[in-house]
């Protein structure tokens, strides 16, 4: 297929599912989606993964381009968004080991993290006489890794072996490999990709392999338990809709028991307050998109905790970053506190409380199950990403300036934070839930499931606010209360019109969100919620500022 074809009778045949004329598409715009991800990614090695990843996207959502005319700019907003989330991981990826060496033409140096199959494959396709460079420690290196690699690639079949070497040690393209086994170009992608993937998990259980000798060597024990959550609290963080609030509150009773309540830590946390949702489709993704690691540090400070993460949940381990998470779960183990981690039976936040090092598994409860978890499947779940999180003990906050610290992040959540390309947060995101609803693009289950989750998550922000109400009066503070009482009245609008439209599509069925009536009245309920958070963010600002005052006539008090 030839240049004979514009671009969009090729986008127009791409669409119907015809292969060849998505590779011509490729073959015509591959080097600009190049130059577009090297302008972010600033790295011709991740580019070229960045490439990658975002012309498969691209391949499997083209049938949703409704203008075929828009190709260009709707495949650049993907490498882009591809390359900004590549970069994002990259800030929290570890490096196992690195390599370092002279270059031959610049004093500059190259380093290689040997712990991720990609890089060592991208070190080696970049030259063939790596091996033979003046380093003698170099030289050493370099032949202990390609000998290690080497025995990794016997996980392979033949066929995939030969054109796996042919590619990474031979430097050959796909085309030239497809002339050399008499195949097609296609069939070569197929292996290659068949073969990288192949690699990577052998990768993984030979680490894990390395991980269980370290841990034997070290006379280290090799499996350890807690008692898993019983009793009314158990019942009570599983039906809690926001996840994460769950698991902290299961975890508090190793750390702290009966000090908060479920209410507590959903307001002290901030989640109370939280609205993140996917723009165009609110799909189920919308409510865990958003940056965690800064969050839940804040929100656990509030309950007086001290805490620690591995991984961000954003992709699938490296064989380091699997070994390093299980490792995090050893230590706080034998602290005695469970961790907090993403993705376990679902995509939500659940605890890990056991490992067995013989067995290779964990021990693992959420909302949806209990069992065990093979350490090479951790991290590579429904979303498949790794994240823990362990308390690592108390901090000093008092307790009213712990009420302000969460006030101040519910109000700077609603004005508006920095999250994800394509997701909004606070009141832009009722903005772009009614403009989906509008455009007739609301996914069903998406749509039900971050309505339960926000309706749920106001009627804690209510309760919340009452609690601090009713603390402030006892107190003797009646203006602080009166003005708590306020706030609570706005984020009761807010609750009763996110549950009514809850109601509207309840879970898991998720109603019909594109029929008109439906349409008409959720947008009005939608903006009813926006109004009501809008007033209530003003009347938080009130009240932060009303608490600030009383704690300096306190502390005026005791000089």
């Amino acid at each position: 297929m030839g240049n004979a074809w514009s671009d969009v009778d090729l986008i127009e045949k791409a669409r119907g599912g015809d292969r060849d004329a998505f590779g011509e598409l490729v073959r015509r715009h591959r080097s600009k989606a190049f130059d577009w991800a090297r302008c972010v990614a600033r790295d011709p090695h991740l580019a070229e993964d960045i490439v990658q990843e975002a012309l498969l996207r691209a391949f499997l959502h083209v049938g949703t381009l409704a203008d075929m005319d828009r190709f260009l700019p709707w495949l650049h907003k993907i490498v882009r968004n591809e390359a900004l989330m590549k970069m994002r991981k990259g800030e929290h990826s570890g490096k196992e080991r690195t390599f370092t060496r002279l270059s031959s033409t610049a004093g500059d140096k190259e380093r290689v993290n040997w712990s991720d199959v990609d890089s060592i494959l991208q070190y080696l396709s970049g030259g063939a006489n790596r091996g033979e460079e003046g380093d003698p420690s170099a030289k050493l290196a370099y032949k202990e890794f390609l000998v290690t690699l080497r025995q990794m690639l016997r996980c392979l079949a033949p066929k995939e072996r030969a054109v796996f070497e042919a590619h990474f040690f031979r430097q050959l393209s796909p085309a030239e490999i497809a002339r050399l086994f008499r195949t097609s170009t296609d069939s070569v992608y197929q292996s290659l990709t068949r073969a990288r993937y192949k690699v990577k998990e052998e990768r993984i259980r030979v680490r894990l392999r390395d991980y269980v000798k370290e841990r034997r060597e070290a006379n280290m024990p090799e499996r350890a338990a807690l008692s898993p959550v019983k009793g009314p609290k158990s019942a009570e963080w599983k039906r809690c809709k926001t996840s994460f609030a769950g698991a902290v509150y299961a975890a508090l009773f190793y750390a702290m028991p009966g000090r908060y309540s479920l209410t507590d830590v959903m307001g002290l946390t901030g989640q109370a307050f939280r609205l993140t949702v996917e723009e165009q489709t609110i799909d189920a993704t919308g409510p865990s998109m958003y940056f965690w690691e800064s969050k839940f540090r804040e929100g656990l400070l509030n309950l007086g905790l001290e805490s620690e993460h591995t991984g961000d949940g954003g992709a699938p381990p490296t064989p380091f970053m699997l070994n390093k998470g299980v490792m995090h779960i050893r230590r706080s183990i034998k602290r005695g506190m469970p961790v907090i981690a993403w993705d376990l039976f679902a995509p939500e936040f659940g605890l890990i409380y056991g490992y067995d090092d013989a067995e290779q598994h964990l021990h693992a409860v959420d909302a949806r199950a209990k069992g065990t978890i093979p350490y090479d499947r951790f991290g590579r779940g429904l979303s498949g990403g790794l994240f823990v999180l362990s308390i690592t003990g108390e901090a000093q906050i008092e307790e009213w300036q712990a009420v302000r610290n969460a006030l101040h992040m519910a109000v700077r959540h609603t004005y508006g934070e920095m999250t994800f390309i394509g997701y909004a947060t606070g009141l832009s995101a009722y903005d772009c839930w009614k403009a989906a609803f509008r455009n007739g693009s609301v996914d069903p289950l998406g749509n039900a499931y971050t309505a339960e989750i926000a309706a749920d998550a106001r009627i804690n922000a209510v309760s919340f606010l009452r609690g601090l109400e009713n603390k402030l009066s006892a107190e003797g503070w009646e203006e602080a209360a009166a003005v708590a009482a306020e706030a609570a009245e706005c984020y009761e609008a807010a609750a009763d019109a996110l549950g009514s439209l809850s109601r509207m599509f309840p879970m898991p069925s998720g109603g019909n969100p594109r029929e008109p009536e439906a349409v008409i009245a959720a947008i009005g309920l939608l903006g009813n919620a926006k109004a009501a958070e809008e007033e209530g963010a003003a009347v938080l600002e009130r009240l932060i500022r009303s608490i600030g005052t009383l704690q300096k006539s306190r502390m005026e008090a005791t000089f």
